[in-house]
């Protein structure tokens, strides 16, 4: 399964390897990180796991985390759009509105509220076999994030804001012969130094999935969604949802993975205040076409 491993991305890519440096190339998060265990033991290996087992090892080993990941990310597209908002680039930003309300640079880059972060993750990954299958090595992964930046992304434009996101982390993958199903849950907190920015709670579910011989047109053999749902600190109002739908083409012969990604984006009048505010509550129609090599 050439292409397997392209779809897991990020902080998944790189814990495969210790003491290294890698990278991501991708149009809307690419990074660069250096991963090293913290102690001289191998990453476990359980055998034959379901998932649910793979988890209970994992978070009755979490308090104690084996490895250690710095990540310096940018996010590619959301700068495009910046860039294409500027002054200097206004008129193109302008041929590209199509209604009051639907601006196509916005339609691709809207969902990323920051250019970059600086990142440090401490956890646990342990590799397993799916039952059924004794060739394939599945892993599963738990943890601890901290991430930094000092702007923020509303509407295609910077604002100054000084921000940490702290974060729970659980994803796994199971690998199967010619097919790769991938998830993961994150339950966080993110603060901002600018106070028209509001302070959040979030909770965030993804899944992949590829088949290399499955249908391409069925959306559940290769497809994947991601939703989020966050919720003010102080008062417990929602300031935005987020749904993403995600059509997978495998292209086998060369590695590849093409995703085109449509759902929606809202933010209520709840997420800003003061000069930031929002008149009514925003929703924003999202694609997000992308290509794994």
């Amino acid at each position: 399964m050439r292409f397997g491993c392209l779809i897991l991305g990020g902080l998944w890519s790189i814990i495969v390897s210790a003491g290294e440096w890698e990278y991501e190339v991708d149009p809307y998060y690419s990074n660069i990180a250096y991963y090293q265990t913290l102690d001289d033991s191998p990453i476990p290996e359980l055998g034959e796991r379901s998932e649910a087992q793979v988890y209970a090892d994992l978070f009755f080993s979490s308090y104690l985390p084996r490895f250690f990941l710095l990540e310096a990310s940018v996010n590619p597209m959301p700068i495009l759009g910046v860039v294409l908002k500027s002054d200097e680039a206004e008129d193109t930003y302008e041929d590209m509105t199509v209604t009051r309300k639907l601006n196509l640079v916005e339609v691709v880059t809207a969902g990323f509220e920051e250019p970059y972060a600086l990142s440090i993750f401490l956890g646990n990954m342990v590799k397993y076999k799916t039952k059924g299958d004794t060739e394939s090595q599945s892993k599963g992964f738990m943890g601890y994030l901290a991430s930094y930046g000092h702007l923020h992304i509303r509407k295609n434009e910077l604002v100054q804001d000084r921000w940490g996101e702290f974060e729970w982390k659980l994803k796994g993958d199971r690998i199967t012969e010619g097919r790769l199903l991938s998830w993961s849950f994150r339950i966080g907190a993110k603060v901002h130094d600018n106070p028209f920015v509001t302070d959040e709670f979030y909770v965030a579910l993804k899944r992949e999935r590829v088949e290399e011989n499955g249908d391409v047109y069925s959306w559940v053999k290769n497809g994947g969604i991601e939703f989020k749902y966050r919720v003010d600190q102080s008062s417990g109002k929602t300031i935005g949802q987020q749904l993403i739908i995600d059509k997978k083409i495998p292209i086998t012969e060369k590695g590849w993975v093409f995703s085109f990604g449509i759902g929606f984006v809202r933010e209520t009048r709840a997420k800003y205040s003061g000069p930031l505010s929002l008149e009514e509550s925003n929703t924003a129609f999202v694609l997000r076409p992308s290509i794994s090599f």
